[in-house]
């Protein structure tokens, strides 16, 4: 048996190496918890980014002259009247230019965007306006070559979306911008867009005191927006007929933001 003296200096040897041991232990054991978090964390985001990347359908890739027709589609209200990529099912009257696009020439095409096309004086049937003193010849070009390329889904071409809730002055400036009042009558109604056979050579504005005293009511209003006005060839630029296309809803809030203008 061991001498209680000789015991106890050996355990007061072996004790800083059992501290030290453990001290070692704790300090790994962390290390690899760390380690085993931080991957976790590196390993959940790759996960995220690889679901999302593999249930999200990326629009082909088209030319710039195509990319550049189908911002215009939107911008110009095409899209509200042919529907999206052109598929039709707005209105019987209007075409689908996914299934007429490539039995007309670039000629034809270009001639019904700057001159017009299916004029009538029935205002809840839609008709094609005369886009030739409005867009540019790039515009028009780029168009054409959306339309001849079968109009493919273009990356970030979704119509201005119309805020909901917030009252109809709100949501009217939204549709302003949507349904393209906005290239012909410019910016807060401000108009300035030429059209050489008018009377002032100019598409009128939708504020200020002409306006508002020739359009003193919201009939007044509501009337010339269903029936559109001035249908004519160019050079002339006509109103489109929007009354078999824009709802009434769409229309009363379109005319509570017109009211709020100058």
């Amino acid at each position: 048996m061991a001498d209680p003296e000789e015991r106890a200096r050996r355990e007061v040897r072996i004790l800083p190496a059992v501290i030290g041991a453990g001290i070692a232990v704790a300090i790994a054991v962390g290390i690899v918890a760390y380690a085993a978090g931080h991957y976790g964390e590196q390993t959940k985001t790759v996960t995220t980014q690889a679901v999302g990347s593999s249930t999200t359908s990326a629009p082909a890739k088209v030319s710039p002259q195509v990319a550049a027709g189908a911002h215009t589609f939107v911008q110009f209200a095409c899209v509200e009247c042919h529907g999206p990529q052109g598929a039709g099912g707005v209105d019987p009257a209007v075409p689908a230019l996914n299934t007429v696009g490539q039995s007309l020439t670039v000629a034809q095409l270009t001639h019904i965007i700057d001159h017009g096309l299916g004029e009538s004086a029935n205002p809840k049937q839609p008709y094609m306006p005369v886009w030739g003193e409005v867009l540019s010849k790039t515009q028009v070009s780029n168009l054409v070559s959306y339309i001849r390329a079968g109009l493919p889904a273009v990356a970030d071409t979704q119509p201005v979306p119309v805020p909901a809730g917030q009252g109809a002055a709100v949501a009217g400036s939204a549709l302003y911008v949507r349904y393209g009042c906005i290239n012909c009558h410019g910016p807060n109604g401000l108009g300035g867009v030429p059209n050489p056979q008018s009377p002032d050579k100019t598409i009128p504005p939708l504020s200020g005191g002409d306006f508002r005293g020739e359009f003193n009511t919201d009939a007044k209003i509501a009337a010339v927006i269903r029936s559109g006005s001035v249908i004519g060839k160019a050079p002339i630029v006509s109103m489109p007929h929007w009354g078999g296309v824009i709802p009434q809803a769409d229309v009363n809030a379109l005319i509570a933001y017109l009211k709020t203008l100058k």
